[in-house]
Formats: C-alpha cells, sequence, structure tokens
C-alpha cells in the first residue's frame, strides 16, 4: 500500500516556524529575532487592519474629541 504523502523526519517549531528534525525538536531552542518575525507574521492581518482602526476612530466623533483633548493637554503643559 503507497502512501499518499511523503513522511517527513522534519517538523516545524511552534514558537518560530524552523523546520526542526523530529528527533531534535524537544532540544530545540528558538532564536529569539526569528521568534518575533514569525509572531509578525502570524498576526499580519491584525497588523494591516490597525490602520485602517485606528483612521476609523480619529475620523469618528470621539476620535475627533480625543485628539482635541489630547492637543489642548498638551498645550497646556507646555505653558
Amino acid at each position: 500500500m503507497s502512501s499518499a504523502f511523503a513522511h517527513s523526519n522534519y517538523m516545524p517549531c511552534d514558537d518560530c516556524g524552523a523546520s526542526v528534525e523530529a528527533s531534535e525538536l524537544a532540544a530545540h531552542v528558538c532564536d529569539p529575532e526569528r521568534a518575533l518575525e514569525y509572531r509578525m507574521f502570524q498576526l499580519r492581518d491584525e497588523v494591516a487592519g490597525f490602520d485602517d482602526g485606528l483612521r476609523g476612530y480619529l475620523e469618528s466623533p470621539q476620535g475627533r474629541f480625543a485628539q482635541w483633548l489630547a492637543e489642548r493637554d498638551r498645550r497646556r503643559q507646555s505653558e
């Protein structure tokens, strides 16, 4: 019986995405920079949507008031 999928000896690390030999997965130590990049990749949709969400808030009445209030407070502190 043949398998439709090839069996790989490598597995991706859940924390950094690195391809690690399955027998060495438990001893694997993630590179902090790679782990951060992998996490940012996983959050790419949320990161991309942040600007749109912020823009929408700042254009709303609540957002415009918050901007006005922040500017007023900033000017008072500089006096």
